[in-house]
């Protein structure tokens, strides 16, 4: 499980190769954010300690990224790291560019209308095919993430005001 405060970037799938390269899912749009960051962490346990790991280098295989991490040299030695979180601090975050959103600095945020009616708060975020969903805690309801929608976003602030179309609130409600 990965501790409050850590971002992670790639999940280990399994092994690759026989010279302990990891086959990874990765949860950051570039692959070049990998390298960029050289040392990833991995939280193996609640009880056990952080684990440091040093990027050597990273490549695309198909629709997947490789990740060949320092003194990990068999497909043993790899094969101990699958399915754990290859972490950074959130400090260590990337700043968005203009007009970007991070998904996960949308949770927490409190969904108003034009009205300046609270809808309800941000409880998480779904990737479903190419659409993004917010699911929000009042029923449960799901609104989708178009920009267009959402004139006013203060991140920050944990803000977002939104201009639905009629009906959609209602449609996506459990």
């Amino acid at each position: 499980m990965v501790p409050e405060g850590w971002l992670t970037l790639a999940t280990v799938l399994k092994p690759r190769g026989n010279k302990g390269e990891l086959l990874v899912d990765l949860l950051t749009p570039d692959i070049e954010r990998l390298r960029e960051v050289q040392t990833l962490t991995s939280f193996e346990s609640a009880s056990a300690a952080p684990r440091q790991l040093t990027v050597e280098d990273v490549w695309m295989h198909q629709d997947k990224a490789v990740v060949k991490l320092a003194g990990v040299d068999s497909i043993s030695a790899a094969d101990t790291l699958r399915g754990l979180d290859l972490c950074i601090p959130m400090s260590a975050r990337r700043r968005p560019n203009p007009g970007e959103v991070f998904f996960s600095d949308l949770i927490g945020c409190q969904l108003f209308d034009s009205q300046n009616l609270l809808l309800g708060s941000v409880t998480d975020v779904y990737e479903e095919g190419a659409q993004v969903w917010l699911q929000l805690d009042t029923n449960d309801a799901l609104i989708p993430w178009v920009p267009a929608f959402f004139p006013v976003q203060d991140i920050p602030n944990k803000r977002l005001v939104a201009d639905l179309p009629e009906g959609l609130l209602e449609v996506n409600q459990s």
